[in-house]
């Protein structure tokens, strides 16, 4: 009994203690300071071959089998492998002779849209410098400029995929040929095709070894382009509509210590639908960009970390996130006076993960309560940890 009275006059001496003296808090502090300030978008994307080449079987054939290994480099021309054609009939010849007359149709088209895509990209790169020099002259709007600077990427990707197609036509056009003509054979069996390389570049998918027949159209191999790569950023739409043409990228999380550099080529137009891992419902959008660099251990299909740039200024007040918190649906802090907490709105701008751009209600210089715990309330005192 005498124990549960000693406790109980200590508890109110405690008490009383704690009401008579003022309590204090023990609290991190930041100092307001100006420097500069970056946002950036951060998601997982991959790396792909920029418009690779599908090799397919032209005709109906039993195909040898092929020494090629995923990953070895071939030069445009290269065989790739042989196949041996089935007899045929004469029905088999005729359809021979349509597939050549469209191929050489399709060809002509190809041509005249490389045309077309040569042409609107001159004209886009012109309308692209007059608005640069209006802009220069303060006439237009950035936003004016970024637009038909995104039209020039954009016609620009066009050009490419003209030639690609172009290219491809014309490999259809000779597969054609060569069924009919003979061209394209192996010498020592005249009724052998040999399937070559469109392009340069590394195989990057073997779909077919052999020693089978496969059908007109099968696809044998893949083959980049040049050993060229593109980045595809999936994003969600409410983020994408603030990345530009020309925004810089930072690359982490590929393997490698080294962040790379890359540049956005440009914002695909059409959004597509994607469930997260806890079953939500997204509408995401992909974003295509160039590495910077050339000398890099990456493949097609590698798995990245980028951070995209969508605003940045060299000079602004900033704070660190941690310090703001939201009251009557506004931003405050608690800026610190005399060892005292201070309950202060403020205006905040621009966000990153770490700092916010303080628009009104601070200073350079002044000390601000970082993660504020639920005991620091206006005018209580603090000790700094």
């Amino acid at each position: 009994m005498t124990k549960w009275i000693v406790a109980a006059v200590g508890l109110l001496a405690l008490l009383l203690f704690s009401l008579s003296g003022e309590e204090t808090v023990r609290v991190q502090t930041r100092v307001a300071e100006n420097g500069p300030l970056t946002v950036t978008v951060q998601e997982q994307g991959r790396t792909r071959a920029r418009l690779p080449f599908t090799v397919s079987a032209p005709v109906n054939a039993h195909m040898r089998r092929t020494t090629w290994l995923e990953g070895q480099r071939v030069e445009a021309g290269q065989a790739l492998a042989t196949l041996a054609l089935l007899t045929e009939d004469t029905r088999t010849e005729a359809s021979y002779q349509a597939n050549l007359a469209a191929a050489i149709a399709r060809r002509n088209a190809a041509a005249a849209s490389l045309a077309e895509a040569e042409s609107s990209l001159e004209r886009a790169e012109r309308e692209a410098q007059r608005r640069e020099r209006l802009f220069l002259d303060r006439m237009i709007g950035e936003e004016e400029r970024d637009a038909y600077l995104q039209v020039q990427e954009a016609a620009r990707s066009r050009l490419l995929s003209a030639q690609s197609a172009l290219r491809a036509a014309e490999a259809d056009e000779t597969s054609a040929r060569a069924r009919l003509m003979g061209t394209e054979t192996d010498s020592s069996d005249s009724s052998a095709i040999v399937v070559t390389a469109p392009a340069s570049g590394t195989i990057q998918q073997i779909y077919e070894r052999g020693d089978r027949v496969v059908t007109a159209g099968t696809p044998l191999f893949q083959i980049s382009n040049d050993d060229a790569l593109e980045l595809v950023v999936d994003l969600l739409t409410q983020d994408a509509v603030r990345v530009t043409p020309g925004a810089s990228i930072q690359v982490s999380g590929w393997g490698g210590e080294q962040v790379l550099s890359a540049v956005v080529d440009y914002v695909e137009p059409l959004a597509f639908t994607k469930y997260s891992a806890l079953g939500v419902e997204e509408q995401r959008v992909n974003v295509i960009a160039s590495l910077v660099e050339d000398n890099h251990p990456l493949g097609a299909g590698y798995r990245i970390e980028a951070a995209i740039v969508v605003w940045q200024h060299d000079n602004v007040l900033k704070v660190p996130t941690s310090a703001l918190f939201r009251r009557d649906g506004r931003w405050h802090v608690f800026a610190v006076m005399n060892d005292t907490a201070v309950l202060r709105e403020v205006a905040v701008g621009e966000r990153s993960r770490d700092d916010a751009q303080v628009l009104d209600g601070l200073s350079a210089g002044d000390e601000v309560i970082i993660f504020p715990s639920d005991l620091v309330q206006d005018g209580v005192a603090i000790q700094r940890l």
